[in-house]
């Protein structure tokens, strides 16, 4: 049977979270009461008030940012580019703003629904391989934001760990304007998937 992650898992250091739920079950629940779900594939770390390229860099508080203060194990969404929602996981005590983003899944439950909710998808490689498109099959929006993940109707579930030489460390996307952050090696993917949202250098932490 299958085990809801505890909020403890996510009261740590960031780094360690964000290589750890890969492989982990990301899960949201429909009205119906049909699970949807995938398994966690890729992942980016955003160390707070020190890291530019984090909401929070400089502990700048907003309305927007004010869940990524909230203790480890909430749910932190945004939007970009005024269309894409982006699903992240709040980390380590209350009051430090960092969280883990999930940037890709590998489909396993209500894979229907998934390709109805994104019927530009040409593939179901093409489902689930980045953050807005997992967002969009799993139906995350920001109505899922602020939201604490071991209730509910979304939530991670536990699953095996994956074994350091099948984590690639790499750079995180889209994050230029972060200065000397853009080069920390805070994108973590699992070697070999094909549903990762880019490739990645063979670089095992």
């Amino acid at each position: 049977m299958s085990s809801v992650l505890p909020l403890d898992f996510y009261k740590r250091d960031t780094k360690k979270v964000a290589k750890e739920l890969l492989g982990k079950i990301l899960v949201h629940v429909t009205p119906k009461g049909e699970r949807v779900s995938g398994r966690i594939v890729e992942t980016e770390a955003y160390l707070g008030i020190e890291d530019r390229a984090c909401h929070s860099f400089g502990d700048r508080k907003s309305a927007r940012t004010q869940p990524l203060y909230m203790v480890g194990g909430h749910s932190y969404v945004f939007l970009i580019y005024g269309m894409h929602f982006c699903f992240n996981v709040v980390t380590r005590e209350q009051g430090v703003p960092e969280a883990v983003l999930i940037r890709a899944l590998e489909p396993l439950e209500g894979i229907e629904v998934m390709r109805k909710r994104r019927p530009k998808a040409k593939r179901d490689v093409d489902l689930t391989s980045g953050p807005g498109k997992l967002c969009s099959a799993l139906a995350i929006d920001k109505k899922s934001d602020a939201l604490i993940l071991n209730e509910g109707q979304l939530f991670i579930e536990d699953a095996p760990k994956l074994k350091p030489s099948r984590i690639i460390a790499s750079p995180r996307v889209g994050v230029d304007y972060a200065g000397e952050a853009a080069l920390w090696p805070l994108r973590f993917s699992e070697k070999d998937n094909v549903f990762v949202s880019k490739p990645t250098p063979l670089r095992a932490k």
